[in-house]
């Protein structure tokens, strides 16, 4: 083979050689850009799942406040949401606020979710409902008022006879202890207001008393959520529910007058707070009085006899009877129910949880 024949053959070769890297190096590049594409596309993916969810959980969030405390979604709103509320120690984050749709006890919850710089919105309309007055009604209370009342003088008496009268400028209307029921409560003074219950009498040797009460403050350190008396002192009682200056701390009373004798419970532990809706049961067996506040057992003593009865001698609920100034309760009283049994601590407990309303969803968005 002549020199120039090898030449031309070597040249068209080393012409191959470079076409193939150029096409390596296209493919290369083409290949690099696909990758590329595709990892920004499966991040972005990820950022949208992951928003998503986060919207969602903003949902959850914000109807587990409705059920508690609906009270506490107030003043926000798409300007100025709740949150933001982060995950797992990341930048990521979801926000919610709540509104009224008009319709009692409806809402619309609506979330927004932000993860990667990708946002993602989520809303659902609820409907709020709550179980408490049957459940309590179920368990025989002889005596059962709700202190609902929009106007009027008369605190209805739903399980019995002993209808109340409002007294002192009681403000009726209030936003009341249980979520999920448009029923209101009572709000006292801390002066003279009053539920004027008449000369109820209790007997027998069982007995519960129950109550829901949000104290605006501890002025009067003695103030009577319910009370059966003639005076101030230990001895003027029948029966009463207070709270009390233990020690420096507040803390729930319970007398009780059995054969003539008064016996006194003071709580051993459970502080009271102001601003906080708080459950109050009082229980006496024949033998033993006991105490609870938001169902934990807070104090206990013995006791004995029959409950002593005076139907000259009036109830009140917010005050003492002996006067419109003695002893007044200063907050909001909800609730209150009177059994001729004890209730069990199972029945106390339900009864408690039975303030947090139930939900239905009527639609999500998603």
């Amino acid at each position: 083979m002549s020199s120039r024949a090898r030449d031309r053959r070597a040249g068209i070769a080393l012409m191959l050689v470079l076409v193939l890297v150029v096409m390596a190096s296209v493919l290369g590049m083409t290949y690099l850009s696909v990758a590329s594409i595709k990892l920004a596309g499966a991040n972005n993916l990820r950022h949208v799942s992951r928003a998503r969810y986060l919207a969602e959980s903003g949902l959850h969030h914000a109807m587990c406040l409705l059920r508690r405390d609906p009270a506490a979604l107030k003043g926000y709103d798409a300007v100025s949401p709740m949150g933001p509320f982060y995950a797992d120690g990341s930048d990521d984050a979801y926000f919610f606020y709540v509104t009224g749709t008009g319709i009692p006890l409806t809402y619309t919850a609506k979330a927004r979710g932000c993860s990667g710089g990708v946002t993602q919105a989520s809303s659902a309309e609820v409907r709020l409902s709550s179980r408490y007055k049957d459940q309590l009604s179920n368990l025989g209370p002889i005596a059962y008022w709700r202190l609902g009342e929009l106007s009027g003088t008369v605190a209805k008496d739903l399980a019995g006879s002993n209808d109340g009268a409002y007294g002192g400028g009681a403000l009726l209307g209030r936003p009341g202890a249980l979520a999920g029921d448009i029923d209101r409560s009572v709000h006292f003074d801390g002066h003279d207001d009053r539920v004027d219950l008449g000369r109820m009498d209790l007997s027998g040797q069982t007995l519960t008393i129950a109550a829901w009460f949000k104290a605006q403050d501890f002025v009067e350190a003695e103030g009577r959520i319910i009370s059966k008396a003639t005076g101030l002192g230990n001895s003027d009682h029948y029966w009463m529910i207070s709270t009390v200056n233990s020690g420096g701390n507040m803390r729930l009373r319970f007398r009780l007058k059995c054969d003539g004798y008064v016996y006194r419970l003071t709580a051993t532990s459970g502080d009271l707070e102001v601003g906080k809706w708080t459950f109050v049961v009082a229980t006496y067996n024949g033998s033993r009085m006991r105490l609870y506040k938001d169902t934990v057992d807070v104090g206990s003593r013995s006791a004995l006899g029959s409950i002593s009865t005076d139907d000259d001698v009036n109830s009140w609920i917010g005050g003492n009877p002996s006067s419109p100034t003695d002893a007044p309760f200063h907050g909001q009283i909800d609730e209150v129910a009177i059994f001729n049994k004890v209730l069990t601590t199972d029945q106390i407990l339900a009864l408690y949880e039975a303030r947090i309303a139930s939900v239905e969803i009527l639609s999500w968005d998603k």
